[in-house]
């Protein structure tokens, strides 16, 4: 698959909802080298939109989280320069382990290093969010009636009743000052999920390429600000700077610095100011 088609992407979501529904109740894991956990539905589902993505005799390409590591230097090369799809199977693997419903699925469309489609899905709450275009399309019944409609985004007034959701790296190396309620979840597609409904005021995370693909491509149509704790903006360049793509390296794939992602600049920097973030060289 070459081209970004809104039908085709949504038929691909429900097929990779009802694997990860399959073993939600009790999936089997392991626990990988990184002190990750990796089920047997990530392992699925990756194996699964492998078979529709992983064209190289085409010049498309996969860059997913469970295996880029096993793809040769020169694969990865093309990827980055060419066309390829990037995939987060189960994103929030560590919440969907233990059946709480902070995770969801991420596919992107990569052309020439830069983001240009993304769609994400959330099973347990049965809500998709995909770009079409200049335009990001919503279906609240993805396993059912699966109707596309647009999608207007909702942003969090700079509240103290606004949430911060942070990763694992905010949770264990980071303080947070302002008297908002911060949690982490895990989850970047779901953090992303509740920034853009409106539902919390800002996600704070030390994220990996596909952690945040398909979020990015909403991002950019969604008149909502991402910036790095280095300064940066979040765009859906990938050979920009924003990620480190050293391939012998420690933290290849990762965002350099941890990204915020609120409403408004002035959200952004609130959460900055109001926080001691480690960066995400741990």
């Amino acid at each position: 698959m070459k081209n970004w088609n809104t039908s085709e992407i949504l038929r691909l979501m429900q097929e990779c909802g009802r694997i990860a529904m399959h073993y939600y109740d009790n999936p089997p894991l392991e626990i990988k080298a990184d002190k990750s956990v990796v089920t047997a539905a990530d392992k699925e589902i990756e194996k699964y939109l492998s078979e529709v993505f992983d064209r190289p005799e085409d010049g498309v390409y996969l860059i997913g989280e469970e295996t880029v590591n096993t793809r040769s230097r020169e694969y990865v090369g093309n990827a980055l320069k060419g066309t390829a799809w990037i995939v987060d199977p189960i994103d929030g693997t560590a919440p969907y382990s233990v059946h709480f419903p902070a995770w969801g699925i991420s596919i992107a469309l990569m052309v020439n290093g830069v983001i240009t489609e993304g769609a994400v899905f959330l099973p347990p709450q049965n809500e998709c969010l995909m770009t079409d275009g200049d335009n990001v399309l919503h279906c609240n019944d993805v396993a059912g009636s699966a109707e596309l409609v647009p999608f207007e985004f909702k942003k969090h007034s700079l509240s103290v009743d606004g949430c911060i959701s942070i990763s694992q790296l905010g949770a264990k190396y980071g303080r947070f000052t302002m008297p908002n309620q911060v949690f982490a979840w895990s989850g970047c597609v779901a953090s992303f999920y509740s920034v853009f409904t409106g539902r919390i005021l800002a996600y704070v995370a030390s994220v990996k390429i596909w952690d945040i693909a398909a979020s990015l491509a909403l991002l950019k149509r969604s008149g909502m600000v991402g910036m790095s704790t280095d300064g940066r903006e979040l765009t859906c360049s990938v050979c920009d700077g924003l990620f480190d793509l050293d391939f012998d390296g420690k933290h290849c794939w990762k965002l350099k610095g941890m990204a915020v992602v609120a409403p408004s600049r002035e959200a952004v920097d609130y959460v900055i100011n109001n926080s001691e973030i480690s960066d995400n060289k741990k």
